[in-house]
């Protein structure tokens, strides 16, 4: 028995602290509930971002928003990073775009790019979409028209 405690005894520990910090952590289950989509009606502008715990890029989550009529992306921008600053999480800005969004008709629009943030990439956002918005149809513009 004592040669099992040796061989377990120091992963075992390892083992417990990890899944502590990732199980238990209160950042870990802020990120987890963080909203992937929020998206309005109409034709918007939009952001692609990063979301993370400060300090672990790893465990990043993509994330697509748009908000009302807004005059630059960086407004979106900004308002994600309220968003994350109140549960203590970090964002990166991926890129902007355009989004028209048409719930009757079931159909979402990509194109565009932001003058200040860049273009996002709108495949990665076609494909979030696509898990939030299963039964719609989601054009994207293609990233080779540049």
């Amino acid at each position: 028995m004592d040669k099992v405690r040796k061989l377990i005894s120091p992963t075992w520990r390892s083992f417990q602290l990890a899944t502590r910090k990732f199980c238990c952590d209160n950042r870990m289950s802020s990120l987890v509930s963080f909203p992937e989509v929020a998206v309005g009606d109409g034709k918007l502008k939009y952001i692609l971002a990063k979301v993370y715990i400060h300090g672990e890029m790893g465990h990043a989550k993509t994330v697509v928003r748009t908000l009302g009529r807004v005059k630059y992306h960086l407004n979106i921008y900004d308002q994600l990073q309220k968003e994350a600053a109140a549960k203590n999480l970090c964002t990166q800005c991926l890129g902007g775009g355009t989004l028209v969004h048409d719930p009757e008709k079931h159909y979402i629009k990509i194109f565009g790019q932001s003058q200040t943030l860049g273009r996002a990439n709108h495949d990665e956002t076609k494909s979030i979409l696509n898990d939030k918005y299963p039964d719609y149809k989601i054009d994207a513009e293609s990233s080779d028209t540049d």
